[in-house]
């Protein structure tokens, strides 16, 4: 009973600072009303269904170099070394399969397996703007044009990391290239997947959010996950691998719902009068 009350008198003092506040009240309302967790369980689990066969598919369609720079900008960005990779990278490098095997059943199978991450992100984005979701031929179209300009996204991103080896403040011109990579790539992401119902001013704001958070990302995962990652390979084989990227993808996908709630109320706040998300 007392430690009832005492959650109870807990509670009351946390709405009553939250009332002094509505810029945080609102926000946290509306991660509420997006239900934050399920988002991000959702997105995680459509980038790792998504990420194995798009590895399938380059390893046997594309050349060697497509393969080995996804892969290199997934090891940067999770944080992992490269022996714990070794499994993935044998799909997507070391081609286990050739294109007849695959098949073009199987390359169509990857790529609509590939394009539910797109899908997924459509559906957060919309729900986050408070519009409704679109459907049809536009929004398979957005999918796949939005995976064609982020598969192009990690190999650009990838050539630029490997250009800056060896010149001073490697590390500094690393991180603003990964910051500049991943702004431009959500702001453009947000932009076409809501169909350009919001304007590019409102969504910039959680297009830096959503930079700077898988930045931070990086930089934490390179602590923990080397040790997680590990572990779960030693203990499970190449499945503790598919594990650990698993986990780490679920936070990612937390880093941009958050973005994009906070970055929506940023941007109301900004541009209060201009460029409303259009419903249509």
């Amino acid at each position: 009973m007392r430690g009832q009350q005492r959650f109870t008198a807990l509670r009351s003092q946390a709405l009553r600072v939250l009332d002094r506040v509505p810029p945080l009240r609102r926000t946290l309302s509306e991660l509420a009303r997006i239900e934050v967790m399920d988002r991000s369980l959702a997105l995680g689990a459509q980038a790792l269904l998504a990420l194995i066969p798009m590895l399938i598919v380059l390893g046997a369609f594309m050349p060697a170099a497509w393969g080995d720079g996804v892969l290199l900008q997934i090891r940067d960005t999770i944080g992992v070394r490269e022996d714990v990779m070794e499994p993935l990278r044998e799909m997507a490098v070391q081609r286990p399969v050739s294109a007849t095997e695959v098949g073009l059943v199987g390359l169509l199978v990857s790529l609509v397996s590939a394009s539910s991450f797109s899908r997924a992100l459509q559906r957060m984005y919309a729900r986050a703007w408070g519009l409704p979701t679109t459907g049809g031929v536009q929004a398979l179209r957005g999918s796949f044009v939005w995976l064609i300009g982020w598969l192009l996204m990690l190999q650009v991103t990838a050539l630029l990391m490997r250009s800056v080896s060896g010149i001073p403040l490697t590390g500094l011109v690393r991180t603003t290239i990964q910051f500049a990579a991943n702004t431009v790539v959500w702001w453009w992401t947000s932009r076409l997947l809501l169909g350009g119902r919001v304007s590019w001013q409102r969504l910039l704001p959680g297009a830096l959010l959503s930079g700077l958070l898988i930045v931070g990302l990086t930089r934490a995962s390179s602590l923990f996950m080397p040790r997680f990652a590990r572990a779960n390979l030693e203990q499970f084989g190449p499945l503790g691998v598919v594990f650990s990227i698993g986990s780490w993808l679920v936070v990612f996908g937390g880093v941009l719902v958050v973005a994009a709630v906070v970055g929506r109320q940023i941007g109301e706040w900004w541009l209060p009068e201009q460029g409303r998300p259009q419903p249509g």
